[in-house]
C-alpha cells in the first residue's frame, strides 16, 4: 500500500467522524480555487460562491487528488486507488464518479470546461487553479454545529443528481419559513432533505432538527415525539405549550420527515409552531401536500435521463443522474463490468421504465448481477419487478416497490382506490376530460371525480403535466403496474377498457 492510499484512507475516516465547525476545524487551512469553486482538502468541502456542494467522499478524493497535481495528467490507477484504498474496482466506477464530478461542476457535455478526459492516460484539471495560504481560510464557513450534524441522519453514499433541487429548495427557505417536498415514494425527498439540511448548519447556527414521522403510528405521540427531539422531557400532560415556549425566540430549521400518514395532526402541529415562533422554519417531505397557511411546494421529480437513443454514447449517458446511479449501483453490487455503449442504451431505457426513481433504481441494479442488463429490462414490462427485494435494513415500505406504493395506496379512500385502479387503464398521458370521465365510473358519487382526481394528484399517485399545452396526466409506470395489477384482480378490468373505447379513448396499449 502506497503511502498516499494511507494518507487517504486516513482522511476519509477521520472527516466522516468530524462534522463542520468542530475543534480541528478552528485553525486555517490552505484551499484551491477554480472558477467559482473553492476546495478545502482537510475539511473535504467544496464551495460554491459561499455554499457548501454535496459531494461524496470518493468523489471529493478524486477532485482533490487532481487540484493537487493541477494541470497534470493523473493516471487513472493513481486515482482508483486514492478513492478505493485497498480495494480493486472496475474502472466504470471511476467513470461514474467523474461523471457525477463533471455534472456538480456544471461542466458541459462532452467538452469539460475543468476535468479533461487523456485518452489512455487518465484525467486533468484543467481549470486555472489558485492556491490560498492558509491565512483565514478556516473561517470561510463558520459552523456551530457539533451537535446538530449528529441530530440529522447520516448518509452512507453521496447524493446523486439532487444538486439542482438542494439550490432551489434552499433558495426558498430563504424566502419562505415553511417549504413541503413533495413526490411519490421512493424518489428521494428524504435523501434531498438531508442534503439540504446539511446545507442549512450554517444559515441556522446548527440549530437544526428532524423529526422522522415515518417510525410514529399513533398521531397522539407525534408531540411527544418532537419534544424528545428537542431534549425537552416528555409528561403525561400535552406537551405542546413546553414545546412552543422552548421554540418561541429561536432561529431554527425543524424537517418533519414522512408526513403523509399523519397529514392533519402534522398539518395542524406544523400550523401552529409557525405562528407561535417567528423565527422558526420548516421543512416538511410527503407524498400528499399539507395544504396548509404558508406552505410552499417543491416538487421531486425522477432524476434525469435521456429523453431519446440517438446518439447515446456511455460517456454521454453517464452524464445523467438517473444512469449514473444505476450504474453505481450495479458496480456496488459486485458486478465488474465496462458500460459499453450498447449496455448504456439497455441502461438508459431501464431507467425511463423506472422513471428515474432512485429507489426503483437501486433495487432493479442489484437484479443485474443474477439476471444481466437485457433480462431486467425485459421483466419491467410485467409486474413481477415491484416484488423485487431491495436493503434488508430498509423501512419495510421501502423494501420492494410494491411496499412503497402499498404505503400511499392504503392511505386513500375507497373512492380514490377505485379511481386509481380504473385510470390503470392508461399507459400514456390522458386529459382532464379522460380522467374525470373514466374515474366516475368508480365513485359512490359520480359528481366528485374532480375532487378525487385532485386529491390523487396532490398524493402524488397521479403526475401532472401543466407545460404550455392543455394539462395532461399520467401514473408513473411502477404505479401504473401495480394498479394495473389490482385492477385485474379485482375482474375490473374489461367493463372499464370497453367504456374506455366506447368513449374513444387512446389507452396507449
Amino acid at each position: 500500500m502506497t503511502a498516499a492510499t494511507v494518507t487517504a484512507r486516513k482522511v476519509s475516516t477521520t472527516a466522516a467522524m468530524v462534522p463542520f465547525g468542530s475543534a480541528r476545524d478552528a485553525g486555517a487551512e490552505p484551499s484551491f480555487s477554480f472558477g467559482p469553486y473553492q476546495l478545502f482538502p482537510r475539511r473535504r468541502l467544496l464551495v460554491k460562491t459561499g455554499q457548501p456542494l454535496q459531494l461524496g467522499g470518493r468523489s471529493l478524493e478524486i477532485l482533490i487528488l487532481l487540484a493537487e497535481r493541477q494541470g497534470d495528467v493523473v493516471s487513472k490507477s493513481e486515482l482508483m486507488a486514492r478513492a478505493w484504498p485497498g480495494i480493486t474496482v472496475d474502472e466504470t466506477a471511476l467513470r461514474v464518479h467523474v461523471a457525477g464530478l463533471r455534472k456538480a461542476l456544471g461542466d458541459e457535455i462532452g467538452d469539460a470546461s475543468y476535468i479533461k478526459t487523456v485518452a489512455g492516460r487518465g484525467y486533468c484539471l484543467v481549470a486555472p487553479t489558485r492556491v490560498a495560504p492558509a491565512a483565514g481560510a478556516g473561517r470561510a464557513i463558520e459552523v456551530r454545529a457539533d451537535h446538530a450534524s449528529r441530530r440529522l441522519p447520516f448518509q452512507l453514499d453521496e447524493t446523486i443528481g439532487r444538486s439542482d433541487a438542494v439550490s432551489r429548495i434552499t433558495s426558498l427557505l430563504e424566502t419562505q419559513r415553511f417549504v413541503t417536498i413533495h413526490g411519490p415514494g421512493g424518489v428521494g425527498k428524504t435523501t434531498t432533505a438531508i442534503a439540504v439540511a446539511s446545507s442549512q448548519l450554517a444559515t441556522f447556527a446548527g440549530d437544526i432538527y428532524w423529526l422522522d414521522l415515518g417510525e410514529i403510528g399513533d398521531p397522539q405521540l407525534l408531540p411527544g415525539a418532537l419534544a424528545s427531539t428537542f431534549g425537552l422531557p416528555v409528561q403525561a400532560h400535552d406537551p405542546t405549550p413546553d414545546m412552543l415556549e422552548f421554540l418561541r425566540e429561536r432561529r431554527a430549521l425543524l424537517i418533519f420527515d414522512n408526513c403523509e400518514h399523519l397529514i392533519e395532526p402534522a398539518a395542524g402541529l406544523i400550523e401552529r409552531i409557525l405562528r407561535m415562533a417567528p423565527q422558526v422554519s420548516v421543512l416538511a417531505t410527503s407524498r400528499e401536500m399539507l395544504r396548509i397557511d404558508g406552505e410552499h411546494v417543491y416538487r421531486l421529480s425522477g432524476l434525469d435521463c435521456p429523453t431519446d437513443d440517438e446518439g447515446l454514447t456511455a460517456e454521454r449517458v453517464l452524464s445523467f443522474a438517473a444512469p449514473r446511479l444505476f450504474v453505481k449501483r450495479v458496480v456496488a453490487s459486485g458486478h465488474q463490468f465496462e458500460l459499453t455503449d450498447a449496455d448504456a442504451l439497455v441502461v438508459t431505457r431501464i431507467c425511463r421504465k423506472l422513471d428515474g426513481l432512485a429507489l426503483a433504481i437501486n433495487v432493479a441494479a442489484a437484479q443485474v448481477q443474477t439476471l444481466g442488463f437485457a433480462e431486467v429490462a425485459w421483466s419491467l414490462e410485467s409486474g413481477y419487478w415491484l416484488r423485487w427485494r431491495g436493503r434488508r435494513t430498509a423501512m419495510p415500505r421501502h423494501q420492494t416497490i410494491g411496499a412503497t406504493i402499498d404505503w400511499s395506496y392504503n392511505l386513500l379512500s375507497e373512492d380514490e382506490q377505485a379511481a386509481l385502479r380504473y385510470l390503470s387503464i392508461f399507459k400514456e398521458f390522458f386529459t382532464l376530460e379522460a380522467a374525470l370521465e373514466i374515474a366516475r365510473h368508480g365513485l359512490a358519487d359520480p359528481s366528485r371525480s374532480l375532487d378525487v382526481v385532485d386529491k390523487l394528484v396532490a398524493k402524488s399517485m397521479i403526475s401532472s403535466d401543466l407545460g404550455d399545452r392543455a394539462p395532461r396526466y399520467r401514473l408513473l409506470n411502477s404505479t401504473r403496474a401495480y394498479a394495473l395489477d389490482k385492477l385485474r384482480q379485482r375482474g375490473e378490468f374489461d367493463g372499464i377498457a370497453s367504456r374506455a373505447h366506447e368513449y374513444g379513448f387512446d389507452l396507449g396499449n
